[in-house]
């Protein structure tokens, strides 16, 4: 291992040493008004320039005709990308402040009465010259004298006043493959597995692999520590996280890394979920060990009446019955099917509701669209089965012109894969206008929700078929529709954000995604319908959820406030009786964790009344009763 020749600017360096001291805040907790030291449950998200978007909204890569939109010169980096993910898949609320397009304000961290608005602030602001002019003396004087926990990811330390609030004085970038071990004993790092180990049998792992053996090891950053800061993490002998506590109770976290790498680790993952606990002193969030959402396509679509490819018969009632909802309710397990609610006339040349057909199609099968819904709404009714949207039709909306759809032989246009893809027309290679698209999903989502009882929050293009230019991006259009997860593994979608391509499927961090056997379609069932139950001996322990009860928790509106002065901590959760319709009829189930200073300082949960009522001995879970709209947790503490 050895040190690289490029380094952080030297006048960054010159200045760390000049002004490597520790910092002291101007006040103490007993010298201001207990109501100062509210602990808000809400998280600051501070980036730089990697944000794609310019409007905002879309996180990960979205482009505009072939050119995708990135500034000139930047370094793209995946940590703000991971970080997004990784809070939204754990429910815990945050903010988004960007310094490409915003300058740095005291009022973006206290409300107007000058109180924090936030528990902790994640930095994340890249070394680029498209940020603009900042006052970044604002962020020490967040933690130092207002309390606000700091958290800094890997080499986003260039600013002397990150690095004098941190306690640290940066020393060099190295590269090299030494594995990461915890030193010592502390809150954050307490039950990881030392050292750390990338994950496993991902693609993730996969990649890491690959850049081993082409022999360019990851970067970390290296730095000497101030005697008031404690390293938990090192490398070696370098330190790789560090702590540092100020007498305003400011909690300040430096986590090392490459930063393209960082959370490809399942302990730096949890590290970092510890360490919001230990800088707010207290965190609510999901997790999803062992947890499955099993998904087939297609269940209404017209595709199989016309594609000699794909062609095969609609799924009877009886069969539905018993290879699908039988051994769903024995295995009490949750199947999400994209149905496709309108269906292609080709006699009439005309959309119709899909679930009124019953015919003989031109390959001599008879096609029963009536006895498919009888089935499949006794499985909605029993809540074996989630209502998703396919889109509307699964095909093309203009069948009509050149080259014709309507009326060609099942041998000719009919037999074209590229007419049966909604949402980009890969039979003229054209995407289809935003407004076409918006219409089909919004009319899809009405159908479903008129034909099943329910309305679907996930959506996916028939046949991967997406429109990718930033005005026509399919995706960003499923978040204006009002849908809550895009495609099988697409991502978070919302009126704040949408999140393109989701990471840590299979981890306590994301549910697994698995097709339905045998194939993934109910055209597998079709052919071999007993293979169906299979998926429980490959999956013995896993859980089969509902995706509409991931979209609740990464919807859910959570906000708390810790009163350190009256050792009492409430808590609201509110749900959005659309995006969380889940809960309306279940339960929900949240991990509330202290951290250990918290519990020093205001004693052991001596009570947690839930919506007014009292719950029972605290285990480090908080049941909610079912119901959207909003929910309340009361926690007390007791001084030992």
């Amino acid at each position: 291992m050895k040190l690289k020749e490029f380094t952080l600017p030297c006048v960054v360096l010159l200045l760390s040493l000049l002004h490597f001291s520790s910092c002291t805040s101007r006040y103490s907790p007993s010298e201001m008004d207990g109501e100062d030291w509210l602990r808000p449950f809400r998280v600051l998200v501070v980036t730089g320039d990697q944000w794609d978007d310019p409007a905002s909204y879309v996180v990960g890569k979205i482009n505009t005709g072939t050119t995708e939109i990135l500034h000139p010169g930047a370094r793209k980096e995946s940590d703000f990308y991971h970080i997004i993910i990784l809070l939204k898949s754990w429910g815990i609320p945050f903010d988004i402040i960007r310094l490409d397009q915003q300058l740095l304000d005291r009022y973006m961290f206290l409300d107007m009465n000058g109180k924090p608005e936030y528990g902790t602030i994640i930095w994340n602001v890249n070394q680029t010259d498209n940020l603009m002019p900042q006052d970044y003396s604002i962020l020490p004087e967040m933690t130092e004298q207002y309390g606000i926990g700091l958290i800094v990811l890997s080499d986003h330390i260039f600013r002397e006043e990150i690095l004098n609030t941190l306690g640290l004085k940066y020393t060099g970038i190295r590269e090299g493959d030494t594995l990461l071990k915890v030193k010592g004993t502390h809150f954050i790092t307490e039950g990881l597995l030392s050292p750390f180990r990338a994950d496993t049998g991902t693609l993730v792992s996969m990649m890491i692999q690959r850049v081993r053996l082409s022999e360019t090891d990851m970067e970390r950053q290296h730095v000497a520590v101030s005697d008031d800061v404690i390293t938990i993490v090192e490398q070696g002998s370098f330190p790789q996280v560090t702590v540092r506590e100020y007498p305003s109770g400011g909690r300040a976290v430096w986590i090392g890394n490459d930063n393209n790498y960082i959370f490809y680790f399942q302990d730096m993952r949890t590290l970092l979920r510890r360490a919001i606990t230990w800088t707010i002193g207290y965190n609510l969030y999901k997790t999803w060990d062992n947890d499955l959402i099993m998904i087939m396509d297609d269940p209404g679509m017209a595709d199989n009446a016309w594609l000699d490819t794909w062609h095969f018969p609609t799924l009877s009632e009886d069969t539905i019955i018993q290879y699908l909802i039988n051994p769903l309710l024995q295995h009490n397990a949750v199947l999400n099917i994209n149905f496709t609610p309108g269906f292609v006339n080709d006699a009439k040349e005309r959309l119709e509701p899909t679930w009124t057909r019953v015919f003989t199609d031109e390959f001599g099968t008879k096609q029963n669209y009536v006895s498919s819904k009888r089935g499949y709404q006794k499985g909605v009714d029993l809540g074996v089965f989630t209502v998703m949207s396919h889109g509307l039709t699964h095909m093309q909306p203009d069948l009509a012109s050149e080259p014709r759809w309507y009326g060609s032989p099942l041998s000719g246009e009919k037999a074209v894969n590229g007419w049966y893809q909604e949402f980009r027309d890969n039979r003229r290679n054209q995407e289809i206008p935003a407004a076409e698209q918006l219409w089909r999903m919004k009319t899809g989502m009405k159908w479903l929700k008129e034909q099943f009882g329910v309305t679907p929050l996930e959506v996916v293009a028939g046949g991967n078929g997406v429109s990718t230019t930033y005005f026509n991006n399919t995706i960003k259009l499923a978040g204006q529709a009002g849908f809550g997860w895009y495609g099988w593994s697409g991502g978070y979608l919302g009126s704040d954000l949408a999140v393109v391509d989701w990471k840590f499927f299979g981890t306590p961090d994301a549910p697994l995604i698995v097709g339905s056997p045998p194939n993934n379609h109910d055209y597998g069932i079709a052919l071999e319908p007993e293979k169906f139950a299979s998926i429980f001996d490959q999956y013995p322990d896993g859980r089969f959820i509902s995706i509409n009860e991931y979209i609740g928790y990464m919807h859910a509106c959570n906000s708390g406030n810790l009163d350190r002065g009256k050792k009492r901590l409430d808590i609201t959760l509110d749900y959005d009786p659309h995006y969380c319709q889940f809960f309306e009829k279940h339960n929900s189930v949240w991990n509330l964790e202290f951290s250990d200073w918290l519990l020093e300082e205001s004693g052991t949960v001596s009570s947690v009344t839930v919506d007014g009522k009292k719950a029972g001995k605290f285990t480090g879970k908080v049941e909610i009763p079912r119901g959207c709209g909003s929910h309340r947790i009361d926690i007390h503490f007791r001084t030992k």
